[in-house]
């Protein structure tokens, strides 16, 4: 069995828990701003956090901890300074991830409105003028062919005397 841990080691251990979940915080928002957050993404991030957590954790506690071993509040603690540092970040990533993807975006939208759209509106005008000419020349044609017609379509004459 192992003996108790004094109260201001103890507490270090606490702190340095605390830092490794605030760590694998950062890193887990990180992962999540760079890959998206789709389904698969979020499934890929969460079973990343807890194996790496778990290895973190694990280390720390094998070669940092004064105890030389995991003990339950430092665990409490690394989660639950996770949980908390992931409820204060996450509103302002998602502010910082709008704002870099407006960012990458800027140059795109620029490019789109300043060649591209006058670009394609032109291009679509002159489908459209293209298409109303060969409208009207068919339609030209058309009465051309109903004129040149040279029987009456049903008529029969007789002559009665």
């Amino acid at each position: 069995m192992v003996g108790g841990v004094p109260a201001e080691f103890a507490l270090r251990d606490l702190f340095y828990a605390a830092g490794l979940g605030f760590l694998l915080c950062v890193a887990y928002s990180a992962a999540r701003l760079l890959l998206g957050s789709g389904k698969t993404v979020c499934f890929v991030c969460d079973a990343a956090v807890l194996a790496l957590g778990a290895l973190v954790y694990r280390s720390a506690a094998m070669s940092r901890f004064y105890a030389g071993q995991p003990r339950w509040y430092t665990l409490a603690g690394a989660a639950l300074c996770f949980l908390a540092s992931r409820a204060a970040l996450a509103p302002l990533l998602s502010g910082v991830e709008a704002l870099v993807r407006w960012c990458l975006a800027w140059p795109f939208v620029m490019a789109w409105r300043a060649v591209l759209r006058p670009v394609l509106c032109a291009a679509a005008g002159h489908f459209t003028r293209a298409r109303a000419a060969h409208k009207e020349r068919r339609a030209k044609r058309m009465r051309a062919a109903k004129k040149k017609r040279l029987q009456n379509g049903g008529q029969v004459l007789y002559n009665s005397k």
